[in-house]
């Protein structure tokens, strides 16, 4: 059985050899649809199935609160009902409770912002890691007073002090404050997110019983055998009876749970699963083009089948030689699929490093090479076994037979390829229609008006230490003179900031109370997006004035406390008044009314995909705060004036960094990378399927015209001309069209449907899309078909009769 099957195996090497061009162009299609099935699972592979790395991951879970009825779907954890959750649940080894920040380390060169968190003593041994050197936090570390220590993440240790082990016991300037390095984090534990310092999480005791301030993130360890739904109903309960005791805060929240795998994964999972399905399209055409290739060399070959019949060799030898063949073809389009991939992974990682979750983690491994070795067989037994199928079936007698050469265009002689040039487009139409939607989408995406003007503004981040900058007064005269500063650089024409600032992904949001109205019940407070800002901020991101006036350098401390409202403000809570002169609390019954002054144009704050929020702004000067984003408007390239902004900042304080420098005009075509991203992939994968579906239309009207020379040479001997040859072979080749194109609206349709999520201001059946990508890919396929058509139409008479 073996030396019968090396026999094969060389015969079938001898076959290829001696036809260069059927192979490469059937082993470059293989490859071509192998590498973007390989490369697409290779993300998916290390994106979505690989676990992450941490000691039993899949026990971890993100635990977060849920207040439907004010409509937050996912909301921090405040410190009480944490403190509930940890020491009342029955499900989980251990839960801690995570702080996101971020401090200034100063004491080097360079000050810059490093990405921290504050955690509870169960951090690290929920999360199942141990520092490389030193120890974790002792229960005594997180009270208020306590030494202030720390432990490194790996790449800040590597980075600041050079991996040296005697880093333990040195002292950190965090914050303009001494923190002692008690640890180093392995490499690779970053979490959450990027974090390179770790501190403990400290508040007085009678701030753990705080309920109404949500600021915390959830993570924990599931005991064995515990699921996520059991776990969160276990919660849940503890959230009832908090509920059913603290009213006023509590009403209305429960929790909501997700792996710590899914909550990282995020919404990348369905971006991944739609290139998934696009480029499973690419590899069904591929390998349709080869099953065509293949029927196409089965003509061909018939007179050496049959004398091989004629020699004895039985169906099932035939069978086995054919599909040895295709198995060799398969194999090497698997080889080529797997350099593709690799290359084309490595690719990926690099450009969505910032938009695909783990991109670092991608890579060709194990199962990659075996899914590799299933998608290749697939393609031997799936589209070989048929091709061998019908050669092996070749009548001895016919085959032999001189002159049985003739064939017809017409569709039914050639159906089976036929059929498969009709797949091959109604496969085409489908990814070519979800490239145009998104490409749409993506074009009103680009030109939508966010509600500010992005062009020709720099902006930038920063954080004043508390231990420095102590008092309300301290922090507003420095960004005063910051401002003033920033104002006197040649080129800057206005400079605003504020506590929040749009596409920055920081997101207050805050309950009011509506003086002179209703009361409404205990918990059900309607809640907006709060923000402070500076009198030029809205100047400065030109958001216009709709009613009223902008906050001025008057609205200070000392004066009637006042605010302005964006536009979805007025229309949810003012529908048929003036809102001017209106009056409302925020955050708590007990502050200070705020007179509403002004309103302003809706923005769209977090991201250009949703639509203007209601917002409430509040002066600066009246709400002080000692993080806050500039948005500096420049005259010329705003770029060209970081060096400038950072010496006038760096003029007041020399340890404070500025962090996400950067133009707005950069921040709005970040937050649309990952769109950006999806679309540029798909449109490749789409152009890839219009290419293999024009070799394969094109690859069949060629074999077609061949083998009906004879009938076109008695065509034009009665008297048929040119023009008649071309029309002949335009209109099967437009059938052909035709058809794949009713079959395959009709599933576009339908795919279009699963993307309806993703696209914005475009309808998942706009027509515009799918009569666009209809006509260009029958315009194409027509173009595919002019060379055969032509050459039929210059066919001589006398020596297509001679043909035997």
């Amino acid at each position: 059985m073996l030396t019968s099957f090396l026999t094969d195996l060389r015969y079938g090497m001898r076959t290829l050899r001696r036809n260069p061009g059927f192979t490469g162009v059937a082993v470059l299609a293989l490859a071509l649809g192998i590498g973007a099935v390989s490369a697409i699972f290779t993300v998916a592979n290390s994106v979505l199935l690989q676990p992450l790395h941490f000691y039993k991951s899949d026990q971890l879970v993100v635990i977060n609160e849920r207040n439907l009825k004010k409509g937050f779907p996912e909301f921090p954890l405040s410190p009480g009902d944490y403190l509930d959750f940890r020491d009342h649940n029955h499900s989980f080894s251990g839960i801690s409770a995570i702080e996101t920040t971020a401090f200034n380390l100063s004491g080097f060169a360079q000050p810059e912002r490093v990405p921290a968190a504050g955690v509870t003593p169960e951090f690290f041994q929920v999360m199942g890691s141990q520092p490389i050197l030193g120890r974790t936090f002792t229960p005594q570390e997180v009270r208020v007073g306590a030494e202030h220590v720390a432990i490194l993440g790996y790449r800040l240790w590597q980075r600041r002090f050079g991996g040296r082990a005697d880093v333990l016991g040195r002292k950190l300037k965090l914050d303009a404050e001494l923190y002692t390095i008690v640890g180093v984090m392995p490499a690779g534990f970053e979490f959450p997110g990027q974090t390179q310092c770790w501190t403990p999480y400290t508040l007085k005791p009678e701030d753990w019983q705080e309920r109404g301030n949500h600021g915390l993130g959830g993570i924990g360890r599931l005991k064995n055998g515990v699921t996520i739904e059991a776990a969160q109903t276990d919660l849940n309960a503890i959230a009832a009876r908090a509920e059913q005791a603290y009213p006023d805060t509590n009403s209305g929240w429960d929790t909501t749970l997700k792996s710590l795998q899914e909550d990282t994964v995020g919404d990348a999972r369905l971006a991944i699963v739609t290139l998934a399905a696009a480029v499973g399209f690419v590899l069904l055409i591929a390998c349709v083009n080869l099953a065509n290739l293949l029927l196409s060399r089965a003509a061909a070959r018939r007179r050496e089948i049959g004398i091989r019949g004629a020699l004895g060799a039985g169906r099932a030898r035939l069978v086995r030689q054919l599909l040895t063949e295709s198995m060799l073809l398969a194999g090497l389009g698997a080889l080529g699929g797997v350099a593709l991939a690799w290359a084309g992974t490595r690719v990926l990682a690099t450009l969505s490093d910032d938009i695909l979750p783990r991109a670092s983690e991608i890579s060709v491994d194990a199962r990659v090479l075996a899914f590799t070795a299933a998608i290749a067989l697939f393609t031997v037994v799936l589209f070989g076994l048929m091709p061998a199928a019908l050669m092996a079936k070749t009548d001895v007698n016919s085959a032999l037979r001189a002159g049985g050469r003739g064939s017809s265009i017409g569709f039914r002689r050639n159906r089976l390829r036929s059929l498969l040039v009709v797949g091959e487009v109604a496969l085409s139409i489908v990814l070519l229609s979800g490239a145009g939607l998104m490409m749409r989408s993506f074009y009103h995406l680009r030109n939508i008006d966010p509600g500010f003007d992005p062009h020709g503004v720099l902006t930038f981040n920063t954080d004043l230490p508390d231990a420095q900058y102590k008092t309300n007064q301290q922090q507003t005269e420095f960004y005063d003179q910051a401002l003033e500063q920033l104002r006197a650089v040649p080129g800057v024409t206005a400079a605003g900031a504020g506590w929040t600032f749009p596409l920055s992904n920081v997101n207050i949001v805050l309950s009011f109370f509506q003086m002179g109205k209703p009361p409404v019940p205990a918990g059900s407070e309607p809640s907006a997006r709060y923000s402070a800002v500076t009198p030029d901020y809205f100047t400065a991101l030109r958001i216009p004035l709709k009613a009223g006036r902008f906050f001025t350098p008057h609205d200070n401390a000392s004066s009637a406390k006042v605010a302005i409202i964006n536009q979805e403000m007025a229309r949810q809570f003012h529908p048929n008044e003036n809102p001017l002169g209106q009056r409302l609390k925020m955050g708590s019954s007990t502050n200070a009314p705020l007179e509403i002054v002004g309103v302003v144009g809706d923005i769209r704050d977090q991201q250009l995909v949703s639509k203007g929020q209601a917002i409430v702004y509040q002066a600066a000067a009246q709400s002080p705060n000692t993080s806050m984003f500039f948005a500096v408007r420049t005259a010329g390239n705003p770029a060209a004036l970081i060096p400038a902004v950072r010496a006038a900042i760096r003029q007041l304080d020399p340890d404070l960094p500025l962090d996400t420098v950067g133009t707005v005009e950069h921040l709005v075509d970040t937050s649309l990378s990952d769109r950006r991203f999806a679309m540029s992939l798909m449109a490749i994968f789409a152009t890839l399927a219009l290419t293999l579906a024009i070799v394969g239309i094109y690859g069949v009207m060629a074999y077609s015209v061949t083998q009906a020379t004879q009938e076109i040479g008695i065509r034009m001997a009665l008297g048929a001309g040119s023009g008649d040859v071309l029309q002949m072979v335009l209109s099967h080749g437009g059938m052909l069209m035709a058809l794949g194109l009713l079959i395959g609206v009709p599933l576009a349709l339908g795919a279009g449907k699963l993307l309806a999520s993703q696209l914005f201001e475009v309808p998942s059946s706009d027509p515009f899309t799918y009569a666009a990508v209809s006509l260009t890919l029958l315009a194409t396929g027509l173009a595919a078909c002019l060379i055969p058509a032509s050459r039929a139409a210059r066919v001589d008479p006398m020596v297509a009769l001679r043909i035997e």
